[in-house]
């Protein structure tokens, strides 16, 4: 099964649109190899003085992700969404087949709202965060998928360090 990135483009939606899917499946592909078959107790734990446990960050992934889509594209919240990042990253630890089943839906939601996007509205002005700022949709898209791939790498980084 080759990377995402070398598969052909997403039918039906333009090509900036289907490099964004890909970068969204690459993103499970991570989790699923180094985070999703951690037991329960290496999923929590902190790999060193500082750093997120796995778990926090697939929460934060997953939360911070539809926040931005939300933004974007519209997607309704789950009420654990609004809890935000320091939930996410240092809230107490829970099951963690609750954290991937979450992460998971949330993935089937907005690979569905991706494959909706429409070119002309890649340009469109929306507002994002509790201020307001306005940002091109294409922007805010395009950072929901770098900041989901960003801490997917701290999620490497730290199961090697587990």
């Amino acid at each position: 099964m080759p990377a995402p990135f070398l598969e052909p483009l997403e039918p039906g939606v333009s090509p900036a649109v289907s490099a964004w899917i890909k970068g969204l499946k690459e993103v499970a592909l991570h989790l699923d190899k180094w985070a999703f078959d951690l037991p329960e107790e290496p999923f929590w734990r902190r790999p060193k003085e500082g750093a997120n446990p796995i778990g926090g960050l697939v929460r934060h992934i997953t939360g911070s992700s539809l926040r931005l889509a939300h933004y974007a594209l519209g997607v309704e919240l789950p009420e654990w969404a609004r809890k935000g990042r320091e939930w996410e990253l240092l809230g107490a630890p829970e099951p963690k087949e609750a954290v991937e089943a979450r992460f998971r839906e949330a993935w089937e939601v907005l690979l569905a709202a991706f494959r909706r996007v429409e070119e002309a509205a890649l340009a469109e002005g929306v507002r994002v965060g509790h201020l307001g700022a306005e940002a091109p949709r294409a922007h805010v898209l395009h950072h929901l998928v770098e900041h989901a791939q960003h801490h997917a790498g701290q999620v490497i980084y730290a199961r090697k360090l587990l």
